[in-house]
């Protein structure tokens, strides 16, 4: 390659800490929390350590995965690791899954969660109830904006996404400085602290419900892998993007716990699980009466939105980027780029099909007795197909160590991918011990076999 037709290295690490945490944080923190309390059966204390251990998973999984940024500073993105890795099968697996699975349903989800949000604000103002339908069909309409302003007006969508990625951390960082200002001036009950951390367990041990947390958590931690994908426009990227991904996961991590203490100081387990997704609309009014919840339902259906579209930038691609994988079957002409707009148009509308199949998904588990009596949670299995592609990615290092692949510091990061593999295994045990979790895992594997039925042998 010419060095005109190189990327080019413009950003530095404040940028690239940004981008990490940009990444991240999203909407998942905010309709998590009260998943976090089920699946610890109201247990405080077992959700602060679900944080703590899968924060600091993902910490050691970012210092981890900057070993292939620096063997690969071009070639950023899980996609490209695996190819490297493990060759070109693998890779089209992994892509596979990221067209069938992976995307679409993590899109789906957070377009329905801003269905699930703009539904209760304008209950605020109409006399209706929102049900999972009333969800369900506005997250559809904002779908179809956002396919269309991506597709018409890219441009507009990539200002939108810079705006929604400050507004998001407001709110986190408000609730955060109120639970910290509650501790210090001795305005929290006991029901609210850590005291009765005992109480309240059923048949499970106190351990089965800090592992039961790992899948919500996981998902509110999901996306620091993707700043590996602009290594290339990162000045100095041996050394940045490493920096950037240790910063910027830490600093997620700080937030998340923060963010979690500010509203469990103020608000019981038990009342959190009852308001489901809207705790945090009842946690501003007690705050700031009825504007206080007003604005910050707006804030969250901006972030919503932002993360949704951020998903959908994604999402839409992905059929194209699959389509021209060296095994990959041709089909759809989705490696087609139209001259008007510059877009793989068939490529997003077949991407925008599985989001609306996956919408339907997520409607009806959250509504056949089935699937909600079992607590049936569709986010979950694309969270655990990240995490296992991640662990083997982990795993493939120690062949580079013994290759001497890398000249400097063998031992930390021999010592680092020890850690990162044994917390992330953690949080698969987690999921996979899960009341949920042996259906997620066969689940995961029947899309894995899927992948035959496009795969070109050559």
């Amino acid at each position: 390659m010419s060095n005109d037709q190189k990327l080019e290295a413009k950003y530095g690490l404040f940028t690239a800490i940004s981008m990490v945490i940009g990444q991240v944080i999203g909407s998942g923190i905010f309709f998590k929390v009260d998943d976090v309390l089920v699946a610890t059966q109201g247990n405080v204390l077992a959700g602060l350590l679900g944080f703590l251990i899968v924060g600091i998973s993902v910490v050691f999984a970012g210092i981890s995965m900057a070993n292939y940024a620096e063997l690969l500073p071009k070639d950023g993105g899980i996609l490209s690791y695996v190819n490297y890795r493990f060759g070109k099968t693998a890779s089209y697996f992994v892509g596979w899954m990221y067209m069938s699975l992976f995307y679409p349903s993590l899109t789906a989800v957070l377009f329905t969660v801003s269905g699930i949000y703009i539904a209760h604000l304008l209950a605020e103002f109409m006399s209706f109830e929102p049900t999972n339908l009333h969800y369900v069909l506005i997250g559809f309409v904002n779908l179809v904006i956002f396919f269309f302003i991506n597709i018409f007006r890219p441009k507009s969508s990539g200002i939108f996404q810079q705006m929604t990625t400050v507004l998001k951390v407001l709110p986190l960082i408000f609730i955060a400085s109120l639970g910290i200002l509650s501790l210090v001036k001795g305005d929290v009950s006991q029901v609210n602290t850590f005291t009765q951390a005992g109480s309240g367990l059923q048949n499970q041990s106190f351990i089965l419900l800090v592992a039961a947390s790992f899948i919500p958590i996981s998902f509110a931690f999901d996306g620091w892998y993707i700043a590996t994908q602009i290594s290339g426009e990162i000045k100095n990227s041996s050394k940045n993007l490493p920096k950037a991904l240790i910063i910027g996961t830490l600093s997620v991590m700080v937030i998340y716990i923060a963010y979690y203490l500010g509203v469990v100081f103020r608000m019981s387990g038990e009342e959190i699980i009852q308001l489901k997704d809207t705790y945090i609309t009842e946690f501003a009014r007690k705050i700031a009466s009825n504007s206080g919840a007003l604005i910050m339902q707006l804030f969250i259906i901006i972030s919503v939105l932002g993360t949704s579209n951020g998903l959908l930038l994604a999402t839409i691609r992905v059929p194209y980027q699959f389509s021209n994988l060296e095994k990959s079957k041709k089909f759809l002409n989705l490696s087609k780029v139209e001259e008007k707009t510059k877009m793989p148009v068939n490529s997003a509308v077949f991407g925008t099909v599985l989001i609306t199949f996956y919408l339907l998904i997520y409607y009806f588990t959250n509504t056949h007795p089935f699937f909600t009596e079992k607590n049936f949670d569709l986010s979950a299995i694309p969270i655990l197909f990240i995490y296992l592609v991640n662990v083997a990615l982990f795993i493939g290092l120690f062949q580079l160590f013994r290759k001497k692949t890398f000249s400097k510091n063998s031992f930390f990061r021999k010592m680092m991918t020890i850690i990162a593999v044994f917390g992330n295994i953690l949080v698969i045990f987690g999921t996979v011990t899960s009341p949920n979790g042996l259906t997620y895992f066969v689940i995961t594997i029947f899309f894995l076999l899927g992948g035959f039925l496009l795969m070109r042998r050559i």
